[in-house]
């Protein structure tokens, strides 16, 4: 019996033992199974360099891990809520998915994903269930069971991975959801990788292009030189520097730089004449030997003797010396000179006249210091034609200068002229402007009161009139009038002075309009009355709660000079009605109203009733 229990107790031991290890090799297979799918996945990103190609290849290796025959991809941009779907393999939708828009994937799974940033294991009674609640709306064909995860960059979601089956029959669990997390997880970096690489190729491509067309581009150049074109197109560049209107200096550096192109023109001057012919001056002067030259008056140099034969010359050194026994120019350490003493030094020099109108106003020229280098005939004709558009540039700038100075002149000339003119049309204009504020204050004084500014009797009663007759046609829009008559007035004026009674008048308007809103009207018709035209009531209650603001208000005390006078006012409230033919009734029952209010009792209002015009008309009678 021991021996039967001992045998058990083993059994059970071994049991469990093999249980462990079944567990121990579901997980080592389950972690071969991820470790297999992450470096399958870093194999793909190292070789892929186009995104066309990384999906397939990412729903390939999925498929090779789960059921995953119907899968798709969406990227989101969490800036601008914009869903973009980058791939979708499905066996019933494939054809649906091209008439569908990138953003109803925010009303379906994929949104809920991306809202709550978390997988989710979605079977029909679940999804059945999101619809109802509003979480999501139904969209394409009804999956059996679904399984998406968020795509995140740190903390930031990018998109949605998902995968569905149609087969009732097939459920992903829990073990599914984490191998495609792990793979989820790693495919954002293999994407970053792949996106990176496709754009250094595609910026190696254009670049490899720009260099291509580059290469192509010089060698085309080289063949027009070989040609004979590069020196048509730089004449072409000196035209269009003629005919630009930027300044001579700019214009000389240009042309200098166009020199230096086609032969040795490091040294290079542009000399003018004077306007009586006894000086040269150098606007433009470039030399490796001497950085600037100054005006001096003319000698026997080089430039001069192109001044005299009013053309181009080429001196090499064995011209030069033929010159000096001619006696044309004179060379050697008499010259004082700074252009002097780099002409008797150059090795070879190249002068072209600048005329304008046949005369001769300058030279331009270039030097080598070289020995053994002469210039060409070739190089000769070239300055020859960039000495005509020097000239040109010149002769344009000093036709500029001499319109400017006409202009200016003429300007100067038509101001004075206009001068007085100026005055007069000044003189008037201020006449004007005083009559117009003098217009403008005879209208205010004539339409309001002179002491408190609020509208006069006059002004008021046309703006009641126009109103009135708004109303008449609108009758929604509705209206009333306030008369109000300032208790203990009399009193106050009596006892403290008019002054104290002006300060009294004045403050109490200024109780009123902050009382009464931006559109109404207020107006004093005389003496301590008062009348408010209310606009845009909506009931005859809205005008009592404004009669009530302003009887509280002038419940408060009044500090007139160190007096505090206590005073109320009685308001009578008319409001409109169909049945007024006449603004002036209007008028006339307000004023009845308020009487009424005084006789109550004053400080307070009345709303006119038509048994109020009874009693005035009977007590008029009695009177």
């Amino acid at each position: 019996m021991t021996k039967q229990r001992t045998l058990q107790y083993q059994l059970k031991q071994a049991g469990n033992k093999i249980r462990r290890l079944l567990l121990l090799i579901a997980r080592q297979k389950e972690a071969y199974t991820i470790q297999g799918a992450l470096l399958q996945l870093s194999e793909l990103a190292s070789h892929i360099s186009d995104m066309a190609d990384f999906y397939p290849a990412i729903h390939k290796m999925v498929s090779e891990q789960l059921h995953a025959e119907n899968f798709y991809v969406v990227l989101y941009d969490a800036d601008t809520e914009h869903y973009q779907l980058q791939y979708f393999s499905d066996e019933k939708d494939q054809q649906l998915i091209t008439s569908i828009p990138d953003n109803a994937f925010s009303r379906g799974l994929t949104g809920y994903v991306a809202r709550y940033q978390r997988p989710l294991l979605c079977d029909e009674e679940e999804f059945d269930e999101l619809v109802r609640s509003g979480e999501i709306e139904a969209q394409g064909s009804p999956s059996a069971h679904w399984m998406g995860i968020p795509l995140c960059r740190g903390e930031k979601i990018i998109g949605v991975m998902a995968i569905q089956s149609y087969d009732s029959q097939y459920r992903y669990n829990e073990q599914d959801l984490k191998l495609f997390s792990s793979i989820g997880s790693h495919t954002v970096i293999a994407l970053d990788r792949v996106k990176s690489r496709e754009l250094l190729e595609s910026t190696v491509k254009e670049r490899t292009l720009q260099l291509q067309e580059t290469n192509d581009f010089l060698q085309k150049e080289i063949r027009e030189r070989i040609h004979g074109e590069k020196l048509q197109a730089a004449l072409y560049k000196i035209s269009e520097l003629t005919a630009s209107s930027q300044d001579m200096q700019t214009f000389y550096q240009a042309i200098h730089k166009v020199l230096c192109n086609f032969m040795a023109a490091e040294n290079c001057y542009i000399a003018l004449l004077n306007t009586d012919g006894t000086k040269l001056t150098f606007p433009f002067y470039v030399d490796q030997f001497s950085p600037a030259a100054f005006d001096r008056p003319l000698s026997r140099g080089f430039t001069e003797y192109v001044i005299r034969c009013a053309e181009a010359r080429l001196i090499n050194p064995e011209q030069a010396s033929l010159l000096v026994e001619q006696g044309e120019i004179r060379r050697g350490m008499s010259g004082t000179t700074e252009l002097e003493k780099a002409a008797r030094h150059s090795k070879s020099w190249l002068g072209a006249p600048l005329k304008i109108d046949q005369k001769v106003i300058g030279v331009v020229a270039v030097q080598s210091y070289v020995d053994g280098y002469h210039y060409s005939e070739q190089e000769l004709t070239i300055l020859r034609f960039v000495s005509q558009h020097i000239a040109v540039a010149i002769q344009r700038k000093l036709a500029a200068e001499k319109q400017k100075q006409h202009q200016e002149e003429l300007e100067r000339k038509v101001f004075e002229s206009t001068r007085e003119l100026r005055q007069t049309n000044l003189f008037l204009r201020l006449q004007v402007e005083e009559r117009k504020k003098a217009e403008q204050k005879l209208f205010y004084d004539a339409n309001h009161d002179v002491l408190t500014g609020l509208a006069n009797r006059q002004m008021f009663l046309q703006q009641l009139k126009q109103q009135f007759l708004l109303n008449k046609r609108q009758p929604q829009t509705g209206m009333a009038l306030l008369f109000l008559d300032l208790d203990r007035f009399k009193l106050i004026n009596d006892t403290l002075g008019h002054h104290i009674g002006d300060a009294f008048l004045i403050e109490s308007s200024k109780r009123l309009l902050s009382a009464i809103r931006e559109h109404d009207v207020a107006a004093r018709f005389g003496g301590d009355e008062f009348v408010i035209m209310l606009l845009n009531l909506q009931s005859e209650q809205d005008a009592e709660e404004i009669a009530q603001r302003i009887i509280d208000k002038f419940r408060q005390p009044f500090v007139l000079e160190n007096n505090s006078v206590n005073s109320g006012i009685s308001i009578g409230i008319a409001p409109f009605s169909t049945d007024y033919h006449h603004a002036d009734a209007m008028l006339r029952d307000a004023d009845a109203a308020m009487y009424h209010a005084k006789a109550l009792g004053r400080g307070r209002y009345v709303t006119f009733e038509s048994g109020m015009r009874d009693q005035m008309l009977k007590a008029l009678g009695a009177n």
